[in-house]
């Protein structure tokens, strides 16, 4: 049988047309995901409580929430927020399960760029805006330098390579599989994994699951710096 070029590009495009019908949209795997899941779209505007120091100060809507330092030095703004039924155990349902596959998912923006501060958004054991001291996972933005950040039995940081343009959205995705590894992903890319299993958090919790975002000036100040984070969403496997 001959065929021809034409035929070979018309082969090419109907395989192409299968093989982008195949592709997972996000609209039709939202039913399975929640059967299948915990999924948790969290309010940005009820449900937090608010910590600032100096000059910090926030916005919320419905569909955001900021934090602002304002210019004085080593000002911080801070929402952190506690979370129940993400356990497998009826007795401690407020203490994350990492035994399970889990994504956090968010659209953010940076605002403001100053050498020292620190921005971060993470599930973890505590409500300070620090690092990771526990079980956990989440994003480091150092300025404007994007790391991923998270707590087996030690504490791990990737640097994800990716400088923000200011006053810019993007979406971020975090993928942690259990014992095996963890991926962030940014505007649909893989831009880091950690595969240290020290670094990934396992087991049951030890204390009440909290989703922190915060924001911490510089010593020297002098710049407001925004962090803006928009629809976050969570999702376990059962």
């Amino acid at each position: 049988m001959t065929v021809s070029i034409n035929g070979v590009d018309a082969l090419k495009a109907e395989f192409d047309a299968h093989k982008v019908a195949l592709d997972p949209h996000l609209a039709e795997s939202l039913p399975v995901l929640v059967k299948r899941g915990n999924f948790l779209v969290l309010p940005t505007n009820a449900g937090w409580s608010e910590s600032f120091i100096g000059s910090g100060t926030f916005t919320v809507s419905p569909s955001y929430q900021m934090t602002k330092t304002g210019a004085d030095p080593s000002s911080v703004s801070r929402f952190a927020t506690s979370f129940y039924g993400f356990s497998g155990s009826l007795v401690e349902y407020h203490k994350m399960d990492w035994d399970k596959k889990l994504y956090l998912a968010c659209v953010i923006r940076r605002k403001g760029s100053d050498s020292e501060s620190m921005h971060r958004l993470q599930i973890k054991q505590a409500s300070g805006e620090g690092a990771v001291t526990a079980k956990g996972i989440g994003w480091k933005i150092d300025n404007l330098s994007v790391y991923g950040e998270s707590y087996g039995t030690e504490l791990g940081e990737v640097d994800l390579s990716t400088v923000l343009t200011q006053d810019r959205a993007y979406r971020l995705l975090l993928l942690h599989y259990p014992a095996e590894k963890i991926e962030w992903y940014i505007d649909d890319v893989l831009v880091g994994t950690q595969a240290t299993i020290a670094k990934i958090p396992s087991g049951q919790a030890t204390a009440v699951n909290t989703i922190v975002h915060s924001s911490i000036n510089g010593e020297t100040g002098g710049v407001l710096n925004y962090f803006v984070l928009m629809r976050p969403v969570i999702w376990q496997e059962l």
